[in-house]
């Protein structure tokens, strides 16, 4: 049974009992003993007390703890990376790369919080006296990270670590889908004796922890990866007070495929971003448009790079895609293609339910021709394995029709003419745009745009959102 971590200790949830399910299989892999909202009111002054210490800790200090976490998670990858890919039903390099995202996120925030500091503003001369004036910056305060379930370590590691860098405490309430990784983390803090009330996490129902933390007036700053619904509900919850906000919701992406795309290249990265993790990213491909002049060969050549793709679980060989999440996940998938085809897609290939996986979340990825921008799967967010494919002619239009949505988190665009390029990047309004397959990193900035949220998650750009300005003015 799985435990909270509470003000530098491992204890019984006072809350229900909670089964986690592997995708895989259907199976229970282990319980959860949850928080209420008692236990979280715990967990909140528990940091709120740990600030007055933390954040006056230097930060060669908060480095060396940061790095020894770090070493303590790196002794137990193996462990991670285990309950990642069972309760998540990430096959085991995907999970690796979850494990490993925490470990970089870990070292690189320690780092790059020794790089933030004030300025000195230039001298002014108020009544003839020399008046000197210095910005400083301080740490926010108390940090909430409400995680989502799709990389349970990967996306607690850039709510966690910039949060403890940078000299706030946190609270950490992973995904109830995906609660194991994350509570470990815990255990491996308790065993390293990380400074009590620095980092808390716990688990539980949504609507008694996660009320609970908005609610509440202690945390200065809340943070959230999930859908534009939860980040609604959070902001209404959390107006008991004033707070900073870093919000990462939903997307709906457009990619642009040119002419001129290298077609071998862009289908093996097409299939691969829906393939890796089964789709299950806010950032995945989910309006695919392909100029009229190669529309039918690319469809051609992502259905050779799908016929390789092999249904399989954690360390099965080959080129395997896992389930989604739940069978509630998979449901909707084969719903989407259903109302797809009803209104006039081809479906190609896939969206099957394969008979040798039947007792997990499992689901063919599918392609669909012939898609039109007003079908569900245009209009929704995917996050599954469905590739939908649809022709355009215009440049000028197609740009017009990639904006046609509330949300702007991430953009693709496929070519090489550059001022083809130059327009997309300055027409789409998303935070971020990949060119010819590009993909981010820890290291560079993730922001929304429109109603895909507020802040911006990994990077500098994200540290400096942990904390406050202050203006010092000094006359001598």
């Amino acid at each position: 049974m799985f435990k909270q971590y509470i003000n530098g200790k491992v204890v019984d949830g006072k809350g229900r009992i909670s089964e986690v399910y592997d995708p895989s299989t259907g199976k229970v892999i282990d319980t959860v003993s949850c928080a209420d909202a008692e236990q979280t009111k715990e967990a909140l002054n528990a940091a709120a007390e740990a600030f007055k210490t933390w954040s006056k800790t230097p930060v060669n200090e908060r480095y060396n703890w940061l790095m020894k976490l770090k070493a303590a998670c790196t002794e137990e990858r193996d462990k991670l990376i285990d309950l990642v890919s069972f309760e998540s039903g990430r096959p085991y390099p995907a999970a690796c790369g979850d494990v490993d995202w925490l470990l970089t996120s870990l070292s690189y925030y320690a780092e790059e919080a020794k790089r933030i500091d004030g300025e000195v503003l230039p001298t002014q001369y108020v009544g003839g006296k020399e008046n000197y004036h210095i910005v400083t910056r301080t740490p926010v305060g108390v940090t909430v990270g409400h995680i989502a379930w799709n990389y349970p370590l990967g996306n607690t590691s850039i709510k966690l670590a910039p949060a403890v860098a940078s000299g706030c405490t946190c609270i950490i309430k992973p995904s109830s889908e995906t609660p194991l990784a994350t509570l470990y983390l815990g255990v491996i803090a308790e065993k390293i004796g990380f400074p009590a009330g620095v980092i808390n996490i716990i688990s539980g129902p949504a609507n008694e922890v996660a009320k609970t933390l908005n609610e509440s007036n202690i945390p200065r700053m809340i943070t959230l990866i999930g859908s534009y619904e939860t980040g609604l509900k959070l902001l209404n919850q959390s107006s008991t007070s004033l707070k900073k906000y870093s919000l990462e919701l939903g997307g709906n992406a457009p990619v642009i495929v040119m002419p001129d795309a290298d077609l071998d290249e862009t289908a093996a990265n097409i299939v691969a971003k829906k393939v890796g993790f089964a789709g299950q990213t806010c950032v995945n491909y989910n309006r695919i448009y392909v100029h009229k002049d190669v529309y039918e060969e690319l469809c051609n050549k992502v259905a050779a790079e799908l016929s390789k793709v092999k249904i399989g679980r954690y360390k099965d060989e080959g080129y395997i895609m896992g389930p989604v999440i739940n069978k509630k996940a998979r449901d909707r998938m084969l719903e989407l293609i259903d109302d797809a085809v009803k209104d006039g897609a081809k479906l190609v290939m896939g969206g099957e339910v394969p008979e040798e996986f039947k007792n997990g979340s499992y689901i063919t990825p599918a392609l669909l021709k012939d898609v039109t921008d007003d079908m569900r799967v245009s209009t929704e967010e995917i996050f599954g394995p469905i590739i939908p494919m649809q022709s355009f002619s215009d440049f000028d239009d197609v740009l017009r029709r990639a904006n046609n949505t509330i949300f702007g988190l991430s953009a693709y665009f496929f070519g090489h003419n550059s001022r083809e390029i130059a327009k997309a990047v300055e027409t789409i309004e998303a935070g971020e745009i990949f060119i010819n397959g590009g993909i981010g990193s820890e290291f560079t900035p993730h922001p929304g745009l429109k109603q895909s949220g507020v802040g911006c998650d990994k990077s500098k750009w994200s540290l400096e959102e942990y904390y406050d300005f202050k203006l010092v003015s000094l006359v001598p």
